[in-house]
């Protein structure tokens, strides 16, 4: 691991040697990898990385990811993502140049399995028998897939009201899931008892949070990388992240950061952060220039995309960083602006996604609508999650299913 430069925790200051790097310091901090750019520029080429491109994305871009065991790895496939050019939806959007991401062809349905095979992947190099989070969504569903893969046991804590629907996928995946109740208002039961399980019992924890797991923050990179590479090595100039926790976006401009900083290409695409008006921490301490190490949590989570209501945004301070570097925006949505592209992404390009997955887009028509976004600007949203995963609000937004007779009269007069 010689790739590496500088392992240093962005919060605390406390260095680490590149064979002893803890997943965390427990100060609250992300520990930071900076890898040796400059030697690694040289084994790194337009060329090199499209005779590689039907590898994994462990495999194609090792170096560039804190592991040491490259045929060790646990991939399932994901990553290598289509980027479609939009047709229908951006004419009604009056676009010319809309690109769509589109991650919820990832095995676990979200982008998530791009962070976390890498965080599974660095567990069982430290020889890991138990990897834990505290989510009930794509986190936990990403983690329990690769621990699957992997052969090692997972174990989940969800809220005491989690929907039973996304528990079944990760029970079927062999995870040990837990409702936790809440003992103390203001404080989520299910991350103090993951702090105190992974602590007690040595367990390696595998959130998607950065200063949890700081393997992982490393993984979502390669979402930047493959956007530079099926562009053409033109980035496009805006890119819409959905956002809860900031670490999508986060990993991603560090991606697109390093392949610049290696002469890959020429500039940084403009980031916007996109929260939901319910849960939008990171969108106020933008506007408010507060200090990045000290966010103000966000008092409630109440809106329709669940995968962003993250009130307390782990990785905001990366976010605000690479929004200040990058010349970004950040906005927050209404959820009724969430549900209408859910809506529109699925009937006019055929995706079926879940709320927090197109919250982009929502975003995307905001800054349109206010002369922000220039029309034939290249512009990319990422679509970050299944529509499986949340199968409620597609069937409240849409007509119900029509019961009718075997007769071609009742069925012409039921589709007028």
């Amino acid at each position: 691991m010689s790739k590496i430069k500088r392992i240093k925790c962005a919060k605390c200051g406390n260095e680490y040697r590149i064979d002893n790097v803890p997943p965390n310091d427990g100060c609250g901090g992300r520990i930071d990898f900076t890898f040796d750019l400059e030697d690694l520029k040289e084994k790194f080429s337009r060329d090199s990385l499209e005779a590689e491109k039907s590898k994994s994305n462990i495999q194609k871009y090792f170096e560039l990811l804190p592991l040491t065991e490259r045929e060790e790895a646990v991939t399932l496939g994901e990553g290598q993502t289509a980027l479609l050019r939009s047709k229908r939806l951006a004419e009604k959007m009056g676009l010319e140049n809309l690109f769509l991401k589109i991650e919820t062809t990832n095995p676990s349905g979200s982008f998530k399995d791009r962070p976390i095979s890498v965080g599974v992947s660095r567990a069982l190099e430290d020889g890991a028998t138990t990897v834990s989070a505290a989510s009930s969504g794509n986190a936990a569903a990403a983690m329990s897939t690769y621990a699957a893969g992997g052969g090692i046991r997972s174990v989940v804590f969800v809220p005491e009201n989690a929907p039973s629907g996304k528990l079944i996928h990760l029970r079927t995946l062999g995870a040990h899931v837990f409702r936790v109740r809440k003992a103390q208002e203001g404080v989520d039961p299910t991350t103090t008892l993951l702090k105190a399980a992974c602590k007690e019992f040595g367990w390696t924890p595998c959130p998607s949070f950065g200063p949890f797991n700081c393997f992982q923050f490393e993984g979502t990179k390669s979402l930047g990388f493959e956007i530079a590479e099926q562009m053409g090595w033109k980035v496009p100039d805006w890119i819409f992240f959905p956002t809860g926790s900031g670490g999508l976006m986060a990993g991603t401009m560090k991606g697109f950061w390093e392949f610049e900083q290696m002469g890959l290409i020429d500039r940084l695409p403009r980031p916007i952060v996109v929260q939901p008006k319910g849960c939008a921490p990171v969108v106020r301490a933008f506007h408010e220039e507060q200090n990045p190490l000290d966010i103000r949590p966000w008092d409630s989570n109440e809106t329709v995309a669940g995968g962003l209501a993250d009130p307390f945004p782990w990785d905001g301070d990366a976010a605000l960083r690479y929004l200040r570097l990058a010349n970004g925006e950040a906005i927050e949505v209404s959820d009724k602006e969430i549900e209408k592209y859910l809506v529109e992404l699925g009937k006019l390009e055929g995706i079926f996604a879940e709320p927090s997955g197109v919250a982009g887009l929502a975003g995307l028509d905001a800054l349109l609508q206010q002369g922000i976004i220039d029309r034939g600007e290249n512009v990319c949203v990422p679509i970050t999650g299944s529509g499986f995963k949340d199968l409620a609000t597609p069937d409240r937004l849409t007509e119900p299913v029509k019961l009718i007779s075997p007769d071609t009269a009742e069925l012409q007069e039921a589709l007028s």
